[in-house]
């Protein structure tokens, strides 16, 4: 019989070693996880209705107010004049897109200008040079302008306001027919308009709309 004491106590050395060894060594001490939630810049933007030209302050409420529902952090500036470098004499009405470049340069990195106005503007379409629009926006953007001279009906004045918002938060054209962002293609399609579609709902949700 082979006598196995050397290895039994080779191997309790071995343990003992081992143990002191681990001990030795620093273990690591658990850091709390910081988890940073993602917030999108457009949710915190400042949303200033800034009245231009011709106004109707009773109205200009009811816009501020039924925006506010949907939208948090709007305040609703003073009426100001139209920029004259917008004006097209020989039609009577303000160019959109200079108007739009004109808020643009007004606001602040947080801020999206929202002019309205009851003058009409107009902006450049395919080979239409000055064609009649009920709002034109940046996409996205920090500026856009809204006018209720070719929307029928005032009560959904508030839709294209939201619409030319959308392009300001990055959404294009939407081909849902229902849908705010539709393309009103020359004509107003309020009446038709309920809501903004499940695609078009689930993006501004994740700027901070309310819908």
């Amino acid at each position: 019989m082979k006598n196995n004491s050397f290895n039994y106590g080779c191997l309790v050395i071995a343990i003992l070693l081992s143990s002191s060894l681990l001990a030795q060594v620093k273990q690591p001490t658990k850091q709390p996880i910081n988890v940073v939630k993602s917030v999108n810049k457009q949710s915190q933007m400042n949303i200033i209705i800034q009245p231009l030209g011709k106004q109707n302050r009773l109205f200009n409420k009811y816009t501020y107010e039924d925006v506010s529902k949907v939208i948090p952090n709007v305040t609703i500036a003073n009426p100001i004049k139209m920029p004259s470098s917008a004006y097209v004499r020989d039609r009577g009405r303000y160019r959109a897109d200079t108007i739009i470049h004109w808020l643009n340069a007004r606001a602040k990195h947080n801020e999206i200008l929202v002019g309205i106005t009851k003058d009409d503007v107009s902006t450049t379409k395919n080979n239409f040079k000055d064609w009649g629009v009920m709002g034109l926006g940046y996409c996205p953007g920090h500026a856009c302008v809204v006018s209720d001279f070719r929307v029928k009906n005032k009560n959904n004045y508030y839709k294209v306001v939201l619409h030319e918002l959308g392009h300001n938060m990055g959404l294009n054209h939407c081909s849902v027919k229902n849908c705010f962002m539709r393309d009103a293609e020359g004509h107003d399609t309020t009446d038709e308009e309920t809501e903004f579609c499940p695609h078009c709902k689930s993006i501004l949700l994740t700027k901070g709309w309310k819908l």
